[in-house]
């Protein structure tokens, strides 16, 4: 069986593969963030249309425990089809990276790295590349980056707060009345809840794009697969100009968490449990919102126990010392302090398994804030207390309905998750569980028997240890500047009407800003997802580049450039762009290969290559800017993260048709992020003034 699917995985890359990278290429157009282009598999007309004949056929009980129509194929009919990401030749990602390394290096330097290159390219990296490549055929159930990459994560030792764990902004219900904090809550939580089982019985919408949806997105297209292997199926897709993306990330959403361990961490999950998490007050409690059979507790019934949950949590004080503050520390030193958890009394273990195979966890705030910037830093860190960062994601209610989440980025990445809550929140919307007004029936649920209260037994050493969380979580988190900006005055529809890349013109006014604030070049890391391939996560977009340090030079150092001269600049960055975000997506960027060779040494004992011992490797990989785009869509308000190096930038942006928005963070360290905001905004200007010159 694996050497079929590996000539079948083969077959594919060869025969349809260059079709698929195109097409996946032609839908992303000019943008390359993670989640801007991914289109929902099912559009609303072809949902509404199966709904209608679904629940002309079914009880109203069993519809509304779904979260919309049933697919007509299986969720994974494309999984075991899916190839696995490419690796690069070893001469095009060594060309790749130079290019990149140009913009940083004066003369003397970059004649110094590109010895070392050559050496590399000649020498010890092709041994390394025919391991890989040797390795990769063995493991042609996943991705050759996979592994190593997984290690990045779980073997992080630092806090995952801030530098790994984002956080995101959920949009407002449109409807004031919903937005009760107990409705809102239930809503979505029914909602992911049907996610769940919608994907678990194999009946969700396979994710992928359409280049042409009014052709591909149709029911009677759907159901051209049923009779189809997933190697014919998958052939089928590419042929119909449709994408099939990676699902195996959607398996790791539910009834998990991250264990710490010494070293390297765990990733647990069991999928038998039916309870979720409810953290209020700094006070922790669960309750099953599935019944044994698989169904949904009733909405009215949850929202009775989230009130139950509020009401007794608000009679209490908040714990001396709240537990969650442990999941804010040093890796080791959590995996030191939760063994000893564990270790005081067998509560202790049984209450810890409940909060690591609950559903999800949902963070219910008894404040909001009205600054975007301040409802971020509740999204990044918040209260400790009133959080448990390990899960892979958190819903994060405030007392004014607004919805926020915080993801642990070890198990997954942003496309997965945009899938999740758009599909959530759109059915939140439309198929409320819980209407405001009486609409629905009382509940006679008894909370004090459904909702059980966790508690802790805690020794000296324990409460000693969340104090110390307590300090160093406040130290950590006291350092981080945030600030939200608007820049109203173009967007996407100008920029394209101009001949440029959307995503190009944000990176680049970053690049002139930091240029501004700096007088340098920075190193920069644009996260794109590679999610066409199996089990793939991102590549990274090298933004800062020769054209955007030319045209940055052109526009404030060299006073004699014309506005022609300029705005062909400009087009170069923006062609330069676009092909750096093909060859990302395509899986032919430079880091993610780079990195796995680098790891290859390590595990095998090799001597390290000079290559990656030259301090203009290390310097191009001290990310300064690190940046993604949020991308557009109905459920997404936005999001934040912090910086990953101390000195560096922290810049989430969305492009509109008609403005431009973005989150920056930045430490004490870093460059003055006010300063860095108001020279964004003059960079967009000035490019204004050239585009339409």
């Amino acid at each position: 069986m694996a050497r079929w699917l590996t000539h079948c995985h083969q077959v594919h890359v060869r025969d349809v593969g260059r079709k698929a990278l195109d097409l996946l290429t032609e839908g992303l157009g000019s943008c390359s963030g993670v989640t801007n282009t991914m289109r929902t598999p099912c559009n609303t007309r072809l949902v509404n249309r199966l709904r209608t004949r679904w629940c002309s056929s079914s009880s109203a009980a069993s519809t509304m425990d779904y979260l919309h129509a049933l697919s007509p194929v299986p969720t994974m009919i494309f999984q075991p089809a899916i190839p696995q990401v490419p690796i690069p030749s070893l001469q095009d990602t060594c060309q790749r990276y130079l290019a990149s390394q140009w913009a940083f290096l004066n003369p003397r330097e970059f004649a110094e790295t590109k010895t070392l290159v050559g050496e590399f390219e000649k020498g010890a990296g092709v041994d390394l590349n025919n391991e890989l490549l040797e390795l990769n055929k063995k493991n042609s159930h996943t991705s050759y980056i996979t592994d190593f990459w997984m290690d990045v994560y779980l073997r992080y030792r630092d806090s995952v707060i801030l530098k790994t764990s984002p956080m995101t902004f959920i949009t407002n219900d449109h409807r004031p009345e919903y937005m009760d904090q107990t409705i809102r809550a239930t809503n979505v939580i029914v909602s992911l809840l049907r996610f769940l089982k919608t994907l678990r019985e194999d009946k969700l919408f396979p994710d992928v794009v359409h280049k042409n949806p009014a052709v591909t997105d149709t029911e009677g297209f759907w159901r051209s697969f049923r009779s189809l292997s997933a190697e014919d199926a998958y052939r089928h897709a590419v042929d119909s100009s449709v994408q099939p993306l990676d699902m195996s990330q959607f398996t790791r959403i539910f009834n998990a968490t991250r264990i710490p361990r010494n070293n390297r961490d765990e990733l647990y999950k069991d999928d038998t449990k039916r309870h979720l998490l409810v953290i209020a007050n700094s006070h922790m409690y669960v309750l099953d919102v599935l019944d044994s059979d698989g169904s949904l507790v009733p909405g009215q019934d949850i929202r009775a126990n989230l009130q139950y949950i509020l009401n007794n949590s608000s009679s209490l004080p908040p714990p001396e010392h709240p537990i969650g503050y442990l999941t804010t520390e040093h890796r080791d030193t959590w995996t030191r302090l939760r063994e000893k958890l564990l270790a005081v009394c067998p509560d202790n273990e049984e209450t810890v398994r409940l909060i690591d195979s609950a559903l999800f966890c949902v963070c219910l705030e008894d404040d909001t804030d009205d600054s975007k910037e301040q409802l971020a830093r509740k999204g990044l860190y918040g209260n400790a207390g009133n959080r448990w960062f390990d899960k892979p994601f958190q819903l994060i209610v405030t007392s004014d309905g607004q919805l926020m989440t915080n993801i642990e980025h070890s198990w997954g990445n942003g496309v997965t998750l945009k899938r999740l809550f758009t599909d959530a929140y759109e059915d939140a919307v439309s198929r409320p569980a819980i209407t405001p007004g009486g609409t629905t029936h009382t509940s006679s649920v008894d909370s004090s028997k459904s909702v059980s209260k966790l508690e802790f037994k805690l020794d000296s050493a324990l409460c000693q240890g969340i104090e110390e969380a307590k300090a160093n979580h406040a130290l950590a988190t006291s350092q981080l500047n945030v600030q939200w900006v608007q820049y109203p005055r173009y967007g996407s529809s100008f920029m394209k009407k101009c001949g440029v890349s959307p995503d190009a013109v944000a990176q680049l006014a970053l690049q002139m800003a930091y240029h501004r604030v700096t007088g340098g070049v920075a190193a920069t890391y644009e996260s794109c997802s590679t999610s066409m391939f199996k089990h793939g996560r991102t590549e990274t977009i090298r933004s800062a580049t020769a054209e955007t340090k030319s045209c940055t030079e052109a526009f404030y150092k060299n006073s004699g450039v014309n506005m022609d001269e300029k705005r062909s600049l400009v087009k170069a960055c923006s062609d330069k762009h676009r092909l750096l975000s093909k060859e990302a997506i395509q899986g032919q960027g430079w880091d993610r290969h780079l990195f796995a060779l680098r790891c290859l040494a390590t595990v095998t004992g090799r001597p390290m290559p000079a290559v990656f011992q030259d301090p203009a490797y290390a310097n191009i990989n001290t990310i300064t800017l690190s940046t993604s785009t949020t991308g557009i869509s109905k459920s997404s308000a936005g999001a934040a993260f912090a910086p990953v190096s101390p000195g560096g930038l922290g810049v989430a942006y969305t492009v509109t048709g008609d403005g431009v928005s973005w989150m920056g963070t930045s430490y004490s360290a870093s460059p003055s992020l006010s300063d860095f905001a108001r020279s964004v905004h003059e960079a967009y200007d000035d490019l204004y003034e050239v585009m339409s010159y």
